[in-house]
């Protein structure tokens, strides 16, 4: 599908409505990655509040520190490459909040992209990589669900189904209102989209930059 420049807002939301299913962000992505995780880790060095490690989702410690360290202007991720698309959206709204900047050493994969689209400047270390991952459940997770009935936690095989229908369209929009709201440019997110739903999708630093993923 292509997009006209003054239709990319409408067009964005076609192609999320459209491809649903296809394009489920990564609620249990612990699932499916083979990399083990490593708990989150906070550090202070100066004015940074150094976060690391996988499965980054403690808001109400991340506000702590933010709340008793007012000298934090920034937020470095080194080496985050998990975490909750819900934490991250909250955190995201800390740091917005708080009005401070985001950095990227090393790596920044799959959700670790919520927190950082927070920033007021979001800058990247340089042989560091921004990754972003929008694949869907792999066929032998389903196939385990339905055999083993875990989805009747939610009731009825219909019920599940349903439920995933709604939270992939409640995560896709939750994505892209969140870029649009800090500037990204809606051809950014059309391709994020198309290109993150079959692989992790490392876009290079150029590209980062005339999207306004990186301010700097």
């Amino acid at each position: 599908m292509e997009c006209g420049i003054l239709e990319e807002r409408n067009c964005v939301m076609q192609i999320l409505l459209h491809n649903r299913l296809k394009y489920i962000f990564i609620l249990i992505i612990t699932y499916s990655l083979s990399i083990p995780l490593v708990a989150e880790e906070f550090v202070i060095n100066n004015n940074d509040l150094v976060i690391s490690g996988g499965k980054v989702g403690d808001v109400d410690k991340i506000l702590s520190l933010l709340e008793n360290n007012e000298n934090i202007n920034r937020v470095v991720f080194n080496g985050v490459y998990q975490g909750g698309q819900t934490d991250g959206l909250e955190i995201s709204d800390l740091i917005i909040d708080f009005e401070l900047d985001t950095h990227i050493i090393d790596y920044c994969w799959g959700n670790c992209i919520f927190m950082f689209m927070g920033g007021q400047n979001r800058t990247m270390a340089k042989g560091s990589e921004l990754a972003i991952n929008m694949t869907g459940y792999r066929l032998e997770f389903i196939e385990g669900i339905i055999e083993n009935k875990d989805y009747e936690v939610l009731g009825s095989l219909s019920e599940y189904i349903v439920w995933v229908d709604e939270t992939a369209r409640e995560e896709i929009i939750e994505y892209f209102t969140l870029l649009l709201e800090q500037g990204v440019k809606p051809s950014f997110i059309i391709e994020s989209i198309e290109k993150a739903s079959k692989e992790n999708w490392i876009p290079r630093r150029k590209k980062l930059l005339e999207a306004n993923i990186l301010t700097k």
